[in-house]
């Protein structure tokens, strides 16, 4: 059996449902990237690398859904 893997413009949307404040300056640090290509990749303004879209998804992927 085949695990199902995500894609890195998946990983993106599934981080954006559930995105905190200080995130990004969390995922500058683990990274290694500046927050502002993290907000560039957030806007659509770069494209999605493997290092950042999963960094985004594990930091997120135990965090509930953002309602409001």
């Amino acid at each position: 059996m085949t695990k199902n893997r995500l894609s890195s413009e998946e990983k993106l949307m599934f981080y954006k449902s559930r995105r905190r404040k200080g995130d990004v300056e969390r995922l500058a640090t683990a990274t290694g990237y500046t927050q502002r290509m993290i907000y560039y990749v957030l806007r659509g303004e770069r494209n999605v690398n493997n290092t950042i879209a999963s960094a985004m998804y594990n930091l997120s992927r135990r965090r509930a859904t953002v309602t409001a």
